[in-house]
């Protein structure tokens, strides 16, 4: 067993966050989450409107009694409702863990304050988890640039981001960016965070509600097979690499206005694409897809990382 400030904070069995993923972190996938023993939130900006959010709360309630949060996007123009909407509609519903990414929560800290909810931010920069620390936020999470989305533009790896984070936050730092099973739980640990937050290898579970061509390709993929785009518009995003993706790095490299790639990086296309198996769009995921080598359930998945953590530790403990 491992506990620490993140199992205790949090109240889960195991010191996971399976990563709010777009179009993927629904009820189903979160009590899945929350039924294996790690933390999951759900990604609000799936759901538009107060009913269809409430609607989707009651759903993880009725599928499980652990514990889960709800992610808030503060990336611009993502939520489909203002935050203060958001925060209202959770705190109507007894949501107490809540989640922002994309943005600095300043302007909505004294809100989520109010309404007393637990707050984990996550962020790509140490700079920024400073910050969120001294807002007052009570866990972090800090992703390195292997990580799929959004790695920062400054290209740190989570071997040094992790331990330089650790050794100036106090708060419990849940360390991105590679993590996708016991060894590497064990190596985020031991460089200091108190917990690791893996999204692409979640991907890969039966519970994950995209194509089954999707997957196969997750297991055929290498660790060389995401590229990063949008460099040119200051929004770094790792994707799996595929004609699409090729495609806008070549737009980019001819000067492509943000304006012209909106049509191939927007959202909308991404969305029906997961579930569809159209190739025809950018799938945000992490190097660690080269180290995916089978579909699992979400429990199966997590049973195999924290055995094989405990093998790990207990092969340390020998040296």
């Amino acid at each position: 067993m491992f506990k620490n400030r993140f199992t205790e904070i949090l109240g889960v069995r195991h010191p996971i966050q399976c990563g709010t993923m777009m179009f993927i972190s629904s009820a189903e996938f979160v009590a899945a989450c929350a039924n294996a023993g790690i933390f999951s939130c759900l990604a609000s900006a799936m759901f538009p409107g107060e009913k269809k959010l409430s609607d989707e709360i009651k759903k993880i309630r009725k599928l499980t009694d652990k514990p889960f949060g709800v992610n808030i996007s503060l990336f611009p123009g993502l939520l489909p409702m203002p935050v203060e909407i958001c925060l209202e509609i959770l705190a109507g519903e007894g949501v107490g863990i809540l989640e922002t990414a994309g943005n600095n929560p300043a302007p909505h800290r004294q809100l989520i304050k109010d309404y007393k909810f637990l707050h984990v931010h996550k962020c790509a920069r140490l700079r920024d988890a400073l910050k969120a620390e001294a807002l007052g936020v009570d866990l972090v999470a800090l992703v390195g640039t292997e990580c799929g989305g959004h790695p920062s533009m400054e290209d740190v790896t989570s071997l040094v981001l992790v331990p330089e984070a650790s050794s100036r936050l106090k708060i419990p730092l849940i360390a991105g960016g590679g993590f996708c099973d016991g060894k590497t739980l064990v190596a985020g640990l031991a460089l200091g965070a108190e917990g690791i937050l893996m999204g692409t290898r979640f991907l890969n579970t039966v519970e994950a509600p995209i194509h089954p061509a999707h997957k196969e390709k997750f297991v055929q993929a290498q660790e060389t097979d995401t590229v990063v785009i949008q460099r040119s518009i200051g929004s770094a995003t790792r994707v799996l690499k595929n004609p699409w993706a090729e495609k806008i790095l070549e737009m980019e490299k001819k000067g492509a206005t943000l304006e012209e790639l909106l049509p191939f990086i927007g959202g909308r296309k991404a969305a029906p694409a997961w579930v569809d198996g159209n190739e025809e769009a950018v799938f945000a995921c992490g190097q660690v897809v080269g180290r995916t080598k089978e579909t699992l359930s979400i429990k199966e998945l997590v049973d195999n990382i924290m055995t094989e953590a405990e093998e790990v530790r207990k092969r340390i403990q020998t040296l």
